[in-house]
């Protein structure tokens, strides 16, 4: 079972193996390895023959991470807060701790304030069809939260509250339409294309495809630019790619990692993914989307929830 305070007495007795904490957290192991050789966030426990072993509070203090990651945080702080803080451990009071933590307290509430006002406002000009000013309010989010927290903070509430009106109404087609547009423009707007390169920050770089018959490439472009302000070098071949077009980009660039989206579960038969990964040994296959068959995915292929996810998983497998 997944809850760690439950259950009989199991192996998390003795610690759990990389593998098996990559299974619970739903990421790659590459995913761990990656926060523990950069970030120091990794197992404490140990075995024989150096096979390190994750306790209970190790796993913990895992999830507390993919947590504030999912949320927004760049993976460097998000480690910097859970080792600041152990798990188990209790902090001395101090009066100027305690003000610090009032004064973080103050300045969460306003950025919430300001993220709900952001939502409020782009939600009504997105419903007065006002390009103009969606446009000016998407470029200050971009440049203050940056690409992945505008997404799954701004962007993503508004798009999942029209798709709400339109299945009760059947209208508003044009406003997402629409909003979608401007989103689109101003994602590549973020980083020029000549700056992906220019970083190096990559041996290769990411692969970005829709799945075959796919055709909804907004989510791509969020992960690609969320990639491009990383500085991280990426390939987005955008819509309907077919499997052997993927494998044929994949091999000609040297791409270590690979990301496909599937939005309708008509695109989201993973068999195709058996033979990516077989013909692709170094290849780091990574899904996102409502429409994949979850069920089916080929083992050492992880779905991801978030962008937040997607970029970790990524990032991690190219060795980034």
């Amino acid at each position: 079972m997944d809850d760690l305070t439950g259950g009989e007495p199991g192996p998390e007795m003795s610690g759990l193996g990389v593998a098996a904490v990559a299974r619970r957290l739903g990421v790659a192991p590459s995913t761990l390895r990656t926060w523990d050789h950069h970030y120091g966030v990794g197992p404490t426990g140990s075995g024989s023959e150096r096979q390190h072993r994750y306790t209970p509070a190790d796993v913990a203090r895992l999830k507390t991470m993919q947590q504030m990651i999912s949320a927004g945080a760049p993976p460097a702080e998000a480690a910097e807060a859970v080792l600041r803080t152990p798990h188990g451990q209790e902090q001395e009071p101090q009066s100027h701790d305690a003000a610090a933590h009032r004064a973080l307290d103050i300045s969460a509430t306003e950025h919430a304030a300001s993220l709900a006002s952001r939502i409020r406002n782009l939600a009504d000009a997105a419903m007065e069809l006002d390009e103009l000013v969606m446009t000016g309010i998407l470029e200050s989010a971009l440049r203050q939260e940056g690409v992945t927290a505008t997404w799954e903070q701004v962007i993503a509430p508004v798009l999942v509250d029209l798709g709400s009106r339109h299945s009760t109404t059947g209208e508003y087609i044009e406003v997402e339409h629409l909003l979608s547009a401007v989103v689109s423009r101003c994602l590549l707007a973020v980083t020029s294309p000549q700056a992906q390169f220019s970083a190096g920050r990559l041996r290769s770089p990411v692969v970005l495809a829709c799945a075959p018959d796919e055709e909804h490439t907004l989510p791509l472009l969020v992960l690609a630019a969320a990639l491009a302000e990383t500085g991280a070098a990426r390939l987005m071949l955008g819509a309907r790619v077919p499997s052997a077009a993927l494998a044929a980009a994949v091999k000609r660039s040297g791409a270590r990692a690979a990301f496909v989206w599937s939005q309708t579960s008509e695109t989201g038969d993973p068999s195709w993914l058996t033979d990516l990964a077989a013909t692709n040994p170094a290849l780091q296959v990574v899904v996102g989307g409502p429409g994949w068959d979850r069920e089916g995915l080929p083992p050492g292929v992880p779905f991801t929830a978030s962008v937040s996810m997607a970029l970790g998983t990524l990032l991690a497998a190219a060795s980034y």
